[in-house]
């Protein structure tokens, strides 16, 4: 039996060709609309088995799916009788079809469009005869290796640049047969706020964190130890990330985010930093945990986030960066990963991050003290953070008790022993729980930072 792999790419440098919600959902719809079609003609074919992507359910391939782009960017399949030209025929002509979508969106030369798209989309195949233990795991290093091999050519993203316009897209054919009719994205203003209204800001109730957005990538970790289990029979475990989707689908659909991708364990979305229930960004990341927790069954593999928190008018392609930065050079770099990696650039041009594991204790001081202060259960002082800063040397004094005498001789006005005590008790909790070195009390003013913005300070 042959074993058939592809990945297609570059996904990450085509998403920086967008400006705006709609603009940045087609660039990544793009590549899960290729891989959709391309896998809905071969999974046909009597014997072909796909191990990844999950493909045996018919829900999965109708044209109609609300814009979320649910295949990855490979797919490993196993075949006696389809050949490796078969499939990069059938490559080639969804390819040619999507171009033919552009052209006639963009109003210009089909065949010049599919000579673009075929110099800048590319599509690595591999086939081998091997009889592999663990064909996911075997195959996907050499996967990596191929999407490194050719970049795009030069000028290529001609074609792509101009299709990917709002007005273009929302009026695309890509765009009917997804949403099936002129589809419409709520604008990153929109997202943030929960709200359309031209004169939001200006309405009771209005919070400044309404003014933020959280761009949101996550990614499964230790994949590889659980596919250990899974030998020859990986496609157990895709449809248990295909149940993932699903469930991860309406938790932030609940939640009012705007879903752009959801791949198995991987998830690139946009939500609000303070939802108007009252939860945040954290309460979504950890539902989000626990539906992939609940959809796996294995407590090995878990899902790290990188959070780019940014104000709403902050260049959205920078934004979508930082995200993704702060997910695979932070969190996915923390020991023990099941890690949120959180970077926040204020309006005011200050900005501050920190990386923290979910199974820290620190985590769930900082959520529960976070809480609290929105819950109104809890008030800290307006610039605690920066008091804290400038007192964190003392801290570190070697005797103990050195952080308890801190408190006790800077924050013992009445306002403090009434009003702040709550509060004053949880920090001190939330650093006794995250450290005293220098490294761990930045982490502390960027997590009260972070509470201070969605509490609503400017």
């Amino acid at each position: 039996m042959k074993t058939i792999a592809m990945t297609v790419g570059p996904i990450v440098d085509t998403l920086t060709l967008g400006r705006k919600t709609s603009e940045i959902w087609a660039a990544s719809y793009l590549f899960s609309k290729l891989m959709k079609e391309t896998i809905a003609k071969l999974r046909d074919i009597d014997d072909v088995r796909f191990l990844v992507p999950y493909a045996d359910n018919d829900a999965l391939f109708a044209p109609k799916d609300e814009g979320i782009g649910r295949f990855h960017d490979r797919f490993i399949l196993q075949s006696d009788t389809l050949s490796l030209a078969e499939v990069r025929r059938t490559v080639d002509e969804v390819r040619d079809a999507l171009a033919d979508g552009i052209a006639e969106a963009i109003e210009e030369d089909t065949e010049t469009v599919r000579a673009q798209l075929t110099d800048y989309i590319r599509c690595y195949l591999l086939e081998t005869d091997e009889a592999l233990a663990n064909p996911i795991l075997d195959l996907s290093p050499r996967l990596d290796a191929l999407e490194l091999h050719t970049p795009p050519l030069p000028g290529g993203d001609e074609a792509l640049r101009k299709f990917l316009r709002r007005n273009v897209v929302l009026n695309s054919r890509l765009a009917r047969e997804s949403f099936g009719a002129k589809p419409s994205f709520a604008s990153i203003p929109a997202i943030a706020a929960q709200e359309n209204d031209k004169d939001l800001e200006n309405s009771e109730g209005f919070k400044n964190a309404y003014r933020y957005i959280a761009i949101v990538h996550a990614d499964g970790d230790n994949l590889g130890e659980v596919l250990k289990n899974y030998g020859e029979n990986p496609a157990d475990f895709s449809k248990k990330l295909f149940d993932f989707g699903d469930k991860a689908a309406e938790t932030l659909e609940e939640f009012g985010a705007q879903t752009l991708f959801i791949g198995g364990d991987d998830l690139l979305f946009f939500a609000p930093v303070l939802h108007k229930s009252g939860k945040t960004v954290f309460d979504l990341i950890n539902d989000l945990s626990r539906d992939y927790a609940e959809a796996v069954g294995d407590r090995r593999t878990t899902l790290s986030f990188g959070v780019s928190v940014t104000y709403y008018k902050y260049p959205l392609y920078e934004a979508l960066e930082r995200s993704r930065n702060a997910l695979f050079g932070k969190a996915k770099n923390r020991p023990g990963k099941n890690a949120v990696a959180v970077t926040v650039q204020k309006h005011s041009g200050q900005s501050f991050a920190f990386t923290i594991g979910k199974q820290e204790a620190a985590y769930s001081a900082f959520t529960a003290l976070l809480a609290d202060i929105l819950n109104g259960r809890s008030e800290i002082p307006h610039a605690l953070q920066h008091k804290l800063d400038e007192l964190g040397p003392l801290f570190e004094a070697e005797h103990e008790g050195a952080l308890a005498n801190v408190f006790e001789n800077f924050f013992n006005e009445e306002i403090h022993m009434k009003k702040f005590a709550d509060g004053l008790q949880n920090v001190r909790d939330l650093i006794e729980k995250t450290g005293t070195d220098t490294e761990s009390r930045e982490r502390v003013f960027a997590m009260l930072s972070t509470i201070k913005l969605l509490r609503g300070d400017r």
